[in-house]
């Protein structure tokens, strides 16, 4: 059985309350987060460092206790040790592989896969499984990725040989890049505004005028904010390189409505807005979306940084300038908002 997101949680009982309660959780300092890659190498050198013996059985104890936890921490610390990006591996992709691990433990157990002697067959009836859940070729790609990389940890742990994913492939998506998630049209941006609270509406804005990530959006600080310059921006942590900043031209509405939010911010809350996870801001922006009668699924909140990046172009015609916007490594990325926009123009032969 797979593990399930509940998709609807309460929205506020007074809409005309800006501010919620803070959360309970601990709050993070700029200072955790520059210090967040090297407690991240620490944690991987504590498992790094063990005799191979010791590690061994730590990884078999794990996953005789199915003990999703220390599975875990095994396979973050491969990645860290073992990995490309080593310790400036993004928290974004530790976050989605930590999901994609405990989502095929939580159903390997009632699938009667022996972790440490699973059969041939296991790895591919994970991904049916997956694909038959109604997750997307992509999602299921990921998922796939993060179950590798279990096993490529507890075959670098000694404790199996075992290599289930090794010649699995998810179906392809027959449909087009910009025919899977598109952007959310201008009436229905000014629609989720017209509903939205102060803390609701810049969160829109971030996204939809100026192009951030969900991830990137809990990960604002006030301190990031630079709304007296010139040319007044954010600083964003970007999707790549834990630690590197990159700069995002707000617009004029976006910079009003932080403005007006900002008063509402606790004292000694160093985040921007008050959610502090990618799953908190999916769920406001999703009951967001059905207050105001917008359709939320096949665009979620990603939905609303293709609503930047095709404006951007269909108003300037620049790729490049789409691009900037977005923080695009490779122009290839970008390609997808040029479609996105020709199909909001009207047909050539309309007027014929």
């Amino acid at each position: 059985m797979l593990l399930q997101v509940a998709r609807a949680i309460p929205r506020y009982a007074e809409r005309d309350s800006p501010t919620p309660s803070p959360p309970a959780r601990h709050e993070v300092t700029g200072l955790e987060i520059v210090l967040a890659p090297a407690t991240l190498a620490a944690r991987a050198e504590r498992l790094g460092r063990l005799e191979p013996e010791e590690l061994r059985k730590k990884a078999i104890v794990a996953c005789r206790d199915a003990d999703a936890t220390a599975l875990w921490d095994l396979t973050e610390a491969h990645l860290v040790t073992r990995g490309r990006k080593g310790a400036s591996v993004s928290p974004r992709t530790l976050e989605t592989y930590h999901d994609s691990v405990d989502q095929f433990l939580a159903w390997a157990g009632p699938a009667g896969v022996q972790l440490l002697r699973p059969r041939s067959s296991d790895g591919f009836a994970f991904v049916r499984a997956l694909e038959a859940s109604g997750l997307s070729p992509s999602s299921v790609r990921v998922r796939l990725s993060g179950a590798k990389s279990l096993y490529a940890a507890l075959r670098w742990a000694g404790a199996t040989d075992a290599a289930p994913f090794e010649d699995v492939r998810p179906g392809r998506d027959p449909r087009a890049a910009w025919e899977k998630r598109g952007p959310y049209t201008d009436t229905e941006v000014n629609a989720l505004l017209k509903h939205a609270d102060p803390q609701e509406r810049v969160a829109v804005l971030l996204a939809g005028d100026c192009g951030l990530r969900n991830s990137e959006l809990s990960a604002v600080l006030v301190t990031d904010l630079r709304l007296d310059e010139e040319h007044p921006h954010v600083m964003v942590r970007g999707k790549g390189r834990a630690g590197h900043r990159e700069t995002v031209p707000l617009s004029a509405r976006t910079e009003q409505a932080i403005r007006i939010w900002l008063p509402n911010v606790p004292p000694g809350q160093v985040h921007l807005l008050m959610w502090r996870s990618r799953l908190s801001i999916a769920r406001r922006v999703q009951k967001l979306c059905e207050f105001a009668g917008v359709r939320y699924e096949g665009r979620e909140v990603h939905g609303l940084r293709h609503t930047a990046g095709t404006r951007t172009y269909a108003e300037t015609g620049d790729i490049l300038e789409a691009r900037d916007l977005l923080r695009h490594r490779d122009i290839s990325s970008t390609q997808v908002y040029v479609q996105y926009a020709r199909r909001r123009k009207k047909a050539a032969n309309r007027d014929w």
